[in-house]
């Protein structure tokens, strides 16, 4: 499989994890979770780091040379399509405002981090 396609795929893998978990709670008529909303961040928190930690062992446990070039752009990249892929869903499918949205650009650069840190301490 094609490295760019592979890394894509993963970077899918670990949105729809906390996107599924979020769906099993959302309240579609209230516009909210149906779960008190700390509770929902933690869920969020908890499946994004499955969804994260899943796509990682698969991403890197090949790569042998280039490895911490390798984890910035397989950051980068999840980076990048996370905050794509929620945008599509949250503000152009569902309707979320910018403002509401805007707190994910912060909230995905944990898996940026992660990635750059598992590169650094495997190079």
């Amino acid at each position: 499989m094609n490295k760019t396609l592979r890394t894509l795929l993963l970077g899918l893998l670990a949105w729809i994890v906390p996107f599924l978990a979020s769906v099993l709670v959302w309240d579609v008529k209230a516009g909210g979770p149906f779960i008190d909303v700390a509770w929902f961040y933690a869920l969020m928190s908890v499946t994004g780091a499955i969804g994260f930690s899943i796509a990682a062992v698969y991403q890197f446990r090949g790569v042998s040379q280039n490895f911490f070039k390798e984890s910035i752009k397989t950051g980068i990249i999840w980076y990048a399509e996370l905050i794509l892929l929620d945008f599509i869903f949250l503000v152009l499918l569902f309707g979320m405002s910018i403002a509401s949205y805007s707190h994910l650009l912060l909230s995905y650069l944990g898996p940026l981090i992660l990635c750059i840190a598992i590169g650094y301490i495997k190079k």
